[in-house]
Formats: structure tokens, sequence, C-alpha cells
């Protein structure tokens, strides 16, 4: 991946957690072939935010699921920076969802938010879904 216009648009975090491992990659390869050092403070924020990105829903996401999550979102009005947040952060209950889209109530019946949330959860789904359901809690993070 060639990010060729920083400030051109805006990444969500699986493609910056795909970034991150392709040039985690590429500098393995480099380091084998004894060229070009990464200065240690660099690699420890990449070490950071994938560590973070690994946990989080974006791990167990795909180009797939992120077409077929942006392609049933299509008949709702979102703005970008909304859907982006939503892949990112997955949210699970409605209180999640109306602190992610602005002025909720307003645009959408009630009846849209258990739409969305249903979307959600059948175009991303996670690993951690299941055991949710068993246990019936949030997990650590989200607790």
């Amino acid at each position: 991946m060639e990010i060729l216009k920083a400030d051109a648009a805006m990444l969500s975090n699986y493609e910056v957690l795909t970034l991150l491992n392709e040039q985690k990659a590429q500098r393995l390869a480099n380091e084998v072939a004894g060229t070009r050092e990464v200065a240690e403070n660099l690699r420890t924020v990449e070490f950071e935010v994938q560590k973070h990105l690994n946990n989080s829903p974006c791990s167990t996401q795909s180009p797939e699921q992120i077409a077929a999550f942006k392609k049933a979102f299509k008949g709702y009005e979102l703005m970008k920076v909304e859907l982006l947040q939503i892949l990112n952060l997955r949210p699970r209950t409605p209180v999640e969802l109306l602190l992610v889209i602005e002025e909720f109530e307003e645009r959408f019946a009630l009846d849209d938010c258990e739409a969305m949330l249903a979307i959600i959860a059948e175009t991303l789904p996670r690993d951690d879904d299941n055991a949710m359901e068993e246990d019936g809690e949030l997990p650590e993070d989200q607790a």
C-alpha cells in the first residue's frame, strides 16, 4: 500500500493495520538484506499501534466485509466520518451507535438504530461476539 497524498483521505483502522503490517514485512526484508535501519522510537510507536489495533474490531475485518458494510449502509444518509467511526468502533448497542451518529434522533427513526446494529453485526462479525452472547457481558476493555 502506498500513500500518495497524506492529507487526501481518512484511513480506517483496518487500512492502518494493513499498512503497518506491510511496512513491518518490508522492514524485516530490508534488515535481512542489511539495508536501511529504522529509528527505535518509530518501531516502538508502530509496535504499540499494532498491539492496540490487533485487539480492536479491525483485526478480524477483511476488504470483502468492508465492501459489504459500505454497500449495506448506502441507503442511510451518513457522513463519511460517521461511516468510518462505525467501521472502526463497531458499535454493539444503541447507545454506542447514537454516540457515533450526529443528531441521530432528528435524522433517523429509532427502528433504524436496530436495523443499523443488525447490519453491523451481519457485515462485520467479530470473534468475541460468540463469547459475549454466551456470557452476556461486555469484554473487559469495554466494561
